[in-house]
This record gives C-alpha cells, structure tokens and sequence, in this order.
C-alpha cells in the first residue's frame, strides 16, 4: 500500500468511526508478563509458558494460554483478531470466552481441520444450553490471517481477511453477564487442543456489528 493509500484508508477508519472498545495488541512487547487493553486497565496475563514474541502472543498448542480480566458484555458483537496457526489441533481457540465451560462465545478451528468456526452459547451446558455456529473456509498453516466475527440479532458472520466468508441467519446474540473466564489460545473444555501459533492482536466492539466497507479498511490496516 503506498502512502496516499494509506491516507485514505486512515480517513475512511476515522469516517467510519470504528474505534474498538477494547484492544490486546501483543506485537513488540517481549519480557513483560502481561498486556493491557489499549482502552482500559483489562490485561491479558500469560500462563503456562506462553511468551511475547516481535509477532505477538506465542502459544505452543501444549498448554499456553492468556487469561484477560473479566468485565460484563454481550449482545450485538464484533472481534477482529490476526492470527498464524503452525499445526490445527482438535477444535483448538483462538479465543474462548466463557462462564465457566457456559455462555461460551469462541473462535477456533473445526475438529482439527482448517475449517474457521465461529460460535455462541446461551445458557448452561447440559440445562438447556443453545449453541448457534458459522463454519467457513478457512485458516492456514504457517500463514497470517486477519478474521473479524460479528454477531447482530440472528445474524452472524465471518470476513476473512477483508472478504465475507460467511452468514448464519439462524444465529443468536451472546447473553450479557460477567464471564469468569476469558481465555485466548484455550479452550472451556478440557478434551480440546491449545491453539499453536501465533496471535499478533485482538480486538472487540460491544453493541457495534462492523460492516463490509469497515472490515475492509481493517485489513487494510493490519
């Protein structure tokens, strides 16, 4: 991108006014034990091994993981996130942000395919729990993808890398409540993989569903 298109991208963020509530960025933070949100004073500490690289947050798919501190949300919801998968393990996260295993909103890879999953819970996991998903194609091995989630209503979508790649009209909004674990790189559920690979930034907007042309100016601006 050269630098008038670069000035155009910009003003179109500024325009379009897309500024996230909250921000983890991990890139270029080698040594310090945790991240804050670049809006407030939410961190993201690392547990069992993970580590701060030039990259960003560098999970080994063994048992790294970052916690962020918990704080009440949901309804209409997007996430950006710019991740690098090295290996796919078994329905590994990108993000798990959870109650406890319930009201789970997660990002991850299908099975331990390729496969992006988008996905939301309501409720208690065996108590009448409703979990509504969005398959779409797909991360990549030892490649940076950019993926933005969002969830509106009934509706929820995937864009990857700057294109949409995906809508469920059948979906539903996260329950708005203080989840007790908001994990990056692990899963709720035991039986599941860590995410190996790399997570350079993450990135949320409550009540905002983001649209095509803001999605867009994101990649762009990666």
């Amino acid at each position: 991108m050269n630098s008038k298109q670069s000035k155009v991208t910009a003003l179109s963020l500024k325009r379009n006014k897309i500024k996230a509530d909250h921000v983890w960025d991990f890139r270029n933070k080698v040594g310090i034990p945790e991240v804050k949100d670049n809006h407030s004073d939410l961190a993201a500490t690392l547990h069992g091994g993970a580590e701060l690289t030039a990259e960003g947050l560098k999970l080994d798919g063994n048992r790294g993981y970052a916690k962020l501190s918990n704080w009440e949300w949901g309804g209409t919801t997007s996430i950006e996130v710019y991740v690098k998968y090295n290996s796919f393990n078994s329905y590994s996260r990108v993000f798990d942000l959870s109650d406890g295993g319930d009201d789970n909103v997660n990002l991850l890879n299908f099975k331990a395919t390729s496969t992006i999953r988008w996905e939301v819970r309501k409720g208690i996991v065996g108590f009448g729990s409703t979990n509504k998903c969005l398959d779409a194609s797909n991360f990549e091995t030892s490649t940076w993808v950019h993926v933005v989630v969002t969830v509106s209503g009934t509706t929820m979508k995937v864009y990857k890398n700057g294109a949409l790649a995906g809508t469920n009209t059948a979906g539903h909004e996260p329950n708005v409540l203080t989840r007790s674990q908001h994990w990056l790189g692990r899963s709720a559920n035991s039986r599941d993989g860590y995410f190996d690979g790399t997570i350079a930034y993450m990135k949320m907007w409550h009540g905002v569903e983001l649209q095509q042309s803001e999605v867009t100016a994101l990649y762009e601006n990666r």
